[in-house]
Order: C-alpha cells, then structure tokens, then sequence
C-alpha cells in the first residue's frame, strides 16, 4: 500500500499482474491510489479538475473499463470489480477441459505419544514419507508418460511442504526408504537454505524440465536423459519435495502434485503448476492433486492451537475451530482448485471455520479497517493515506518492508586450499568473518543420509565443482566466488546449531 500510495502521488500508472487477488486486497490498494493520486492532482493537474482515475481489468476472456471518478471509499470501484469477477467466476465454473482435478488424503497414522519433539517430528516424517511414495506411486500409475526413446513410464511430481524443518525430516526418510520394485526415485529437495549457487544451478534444471510446451523436449535433457539410461527400473518418478519457493513465479508444469495445506491461496497457486503447459482432461476417478488433511504442525500440536501460519493467514486474533480441511472447505471449493473461491468472497462468510473466509476476513481487517464492527486487530492499512503517519516513520518501524520475523544472518561455505573441503563462515553486517564450523553446524554424512539404492538425488549439484565452475567463468578465486555466491541467509534467532547435507541443505539441528 505504501508503493501504491507513492505511485499515485508521483503520477504513475499501477498494473495488478495476478489471476487471485482477493477483492478486500484489490479495493484497499485502489484507495491507496487514489489517495495517492489525489496529492499528484492537486499539485500538478489542471485546476478544478475532479480526480478520475482510469481503471481496466483484462483476462482471457475480455477486456473491462471504467472511470469511477471521485471514489476515495471505492465504492463505485468495488461494484464494477465484483461485476467483472462474477463474469470470470461463471467462465472458470464452466471451463472445459478440467486440467486439474484434487482429493483429499487424511493422516490417519498413530501419531507419538513419547520423546522430545525433535523425536516426535522425526517419527512424523517416516510415517508422511511412506504415505507421500504410496500416493505417488497411484498418481504415477495415473498421469505418467512414456518416453518415446526408452519406452519407460516418467512423470514429474510436485510434493509441496510448508516448513523447511518437517521438508528435511521427510527428505532424509525417504532416502532411507526403499522405491516399489521396478519403480526408481529421482529427489530433489528445493527450498530457501540451500547455498545460492546450489539454489540456482536446481532452478536451472527445474526450468529446463519444467517448461514444458514442447513436452517430448524434456526427454532430451542431459539430466533426465541419464537418469532414465543409468538404471533398468521401468517406472521413473522425478519428485520435488519443496517449500512455497516451487509455488510463486516458476513457470513450472507438473504431471501431479502432493500439498501439505497452509492456505487456500497456497492451494490454488499450486494448482497452477499442475498441467500448466499442456491441454489435459482429468477423469474425475483420477485426481492429480492430493491435499494432506491438515498439516504436519497441526498433529505435533495435537490440534491445538494456531497452526496454519507461517505461511498462512491464521493468528491469535483469527482463529480456526478446526484444522481439518474436510471440515474447512465447501464441496464445491476443493474437488476442482482454481480461483473462484479466492477472488470473490463468499456470500455468507463464516471466518472461524473455513479457511478460504479466514482468508478474505483477515485481508479485509488489514486492508480496509474493522471487520463486522469490531475494532482494527492489525496495524490498519489505511493510516497511511488517511492519517499524517506518511510524514513519520512509524508504519515503517510496525511493518519494515519484507522484514524476518526470526531476523537472520548469512553465512558462506568457504573452501579449502585445494577445493576439496568447506567450511562454514558467518559474514556479519559489518563485513568480518568468523568461523563457525565447529560450534554451530552438525554435517551429516553421504552413508546416512543416501541409504536407498533406489532413491537417488536429481538436479542437485555437487558444491564444491559448481563452485570452481562458476569461479572460472567470472573469473574469480573459489573464495571470493564462495563469499559472493555461496551464501546463506539462515535464521538468526532461538537456534543453537544447524544441520547441513549438500542434496538436503540446512536444517535447524
């Protein structure tokens, strides 16, 4: 709201590039503008001319546009944004074919009853693991291809997670399990806590693969070609067990996905990268999208408390009565995922006990003042261009732009003489180093971590070559290229040592 405010206040024109905003999100940004633009009108327009601000909304399916003229409430605004929404709404409800189609997988395994909770997250992950590869298996089975040049089955599998922490946890499992006879497993876990250069060279080949408008191209790539050639197994799963990075901005095309919930938001960007690329029906016996129950969170917390947070829209103030999704959503909002439910709020809103209304409430507290008559129960929006704060540094004190809320600090993998091994180096603010190799990181070796010979890692390079690679393309000493590119921003609060594997990343331990 705050670059809103600025961008109308200097004259500029504002473009929403989204296909799931959220109606409280779009009018609160439109009286941001025009809050913004009303300044811009009273100091370089033309005198006695009333503020009019263009407004134009487009999709696939047409092109809408109005003048709402002096609409400082948004009112007139909100009425010509909801007319566009209930047209688009119609056309998603009757879209054909249906790329995507989702169930719902409930975590009915015993959950730990003893042991601290690093045990008990420990024994979560096995169980989740072995539920993850029985349901990859079936979706497999169902939205697989065959490579044209070996005839073997092949599909690429999305397995999205919320926390890095639980990700690491199923990761190490599933590598210590075993893949069904004849089937073979290519990992790869994408997150946030690798080394920049690893997260770069994974997204590289994820794009590569992923992108696929011309799908037979992808059984040409080195990487996969290898994959497939390197083994005798008929059935090859390409699975990226990943955070909220794999959901946001990657042009990705997915044959099936596995999603651990933490918003309706979180669902429906993931439904995006599920047969993003091609033209696809999905039998309704054969859904592509699984959603878990509820997340890991939830079960270590027994139910209780705020769980779907972190990512997610639930707080203290905005509680859910439940964290089960058969109970949170309507019928008619999980058996096909796709916007609707995101874009327009439901008639008949009912915050504590579905998730999609926790979201639209939570986003109208925020965006444009009290809810239902209650009080403000976040820092309001709003103040910026309704009352003098612009003019102090407060709102940026309450609300710093992309602030971590667990703070971090960065560190750096820094080679030896001879490129053989790494050490961990803390890079402060001030720009000193120190070493924390020993007091702070716990290295897991290859032996216990690579068990199955069934299970291997994909499109995770090893550090040290990429790092001499990239040091002779720029020109670098493996050092400086390490101080430049070897970083990772891990959080700085509460954590007394990390974990690290070069295919896992880090961990706290």
């Amino acid at each position: 709201c705050r670059l809103v405010h600025w961008a109308g206040m200097l004259g500029s024109r504002v473009l929403l590039s989204s296909a799931t905003l959220p109606p409280a999100l779009v009018q609160g940004l439109f009286r941001a503008y025009c809050a913004g633009r009303a300044e811009f009108q009273r100091y370089r327009g033309r005198p006695g001319r009333r503020l009019d601000v263009c407004c134009a909304w487009f999709d696939e399916f047409g092109v809408h546009d109005t003048r709402p003229g002096a609409d400082h409430q948004g009112t007139v605004f909100a009425a010509h944004h909801e007319a566009f929404v209930t047209k688009r709404v119609a056309r998603l409800a009757a879209a054909k074919p249906v790329r995507r189609r989702a169930d719902l997988v409930d975590l009915d395994f015993p959950l730990p009853t003893s042991g601290d909770r690093a045990q008990r997250l420990t024994s979560i992950a096995r169980q989740l693991a072995g539920l993850v590869m029985h349901e990859a298996e079936k979706l497999h089975a169902w939205h697989g291809e065959v490579d044209p040049l070996s005839g073997k089955r092949v599909s690429f599998g999305l397995v999205r997670m919320a926390h890095i922490d639980p990700l690491f946890e199923v990761a190490k499992a599933l590598f210590a399990g075993e893949a069904p006879a004849g089937f073979r497993i290519h990992l790869c876990p994408y997150h946030s806590r690798h080394p920049l250069l690893i997260r770069a060279r994974i997204e590289q080949v994820l794009d590569a693969a992923l992108k696929r408008h011309q799908p037979e191209s992808v059984f040409h790539l080195p990487e996969v070609r290898a994959a497939l050639d390197g083994s005798e197994e008929t059935d090859h799963l390409f699975i990226v067990l990943a955070t909220s990075v794999a959901e946001v901005g990657r042009d990705h095309s997915y044959h099936w996905a596995i999603v651990e919930p933490s918003s309706m938001r979180s669902l429906v960007q993931l439904a995006g990268r599920v047969r993003r690329h091609q033209e696809f029906d999905c039998p309704e016996e054969h859904p592509n999208i699984l959603c878990l129950d509820t997340n890991l969170k939830s079960l270590r917390q027994g139910g209780q408390g705020v769980a779907f947070c972190h990512p997610g829209f639930e707080s203290e103030a905005f509680r859910l009565r439940t964290h089960s999704l058969r109970k949170l959503l309507r019928p008619e909002e999980w058996p096909r995922i796709d916007a609707r439910a995101r874009i327009r709020a439901h008639p008949q809103p009912d915050p504590a006990n579905r998730l999609v209304d926790l979201e639209h409430a939570r986003l109208a507290d925020v965006m444009l003042g009290a809810v239902d008559g209650e009080l403000q129960r976040e820092v309001p929006a709003p103040w910026w261009w309704t009352t003098p704060v612009h003019l102090t540094g407060h709102m940026q004190a309450c609300t710093p732009f992309r602030a971590d809320p667990l703070g971090h600090q960065t560190f750096y993998l820094q080679p030896d003489e001879d490129c053989t091994r790494t050490a961990l180096i803390l890079l402060a603010d001030n720009g000193q180093e120190a070493e924390m190799e020993t007091s702070l990181l716990t290295r897991l070796a290859d032996p216990d971590v690579l068990v199955s010979q069934r299970i291997r890692p994909w499109a995770v390079p090893d550090y040290l070559a990429e790092l001499q690679a990239l040091a002779e393309a720029f020109g670098l000493a493996p050092e400086d290229c390490a101080r430049r590119f070897g970083t990772v921003d891990l959080p700085g609060r509460d954590v007394r040592r990390w974990r690290y594997h070069p295919t896992l990343g880090f961990s706290r331990a």
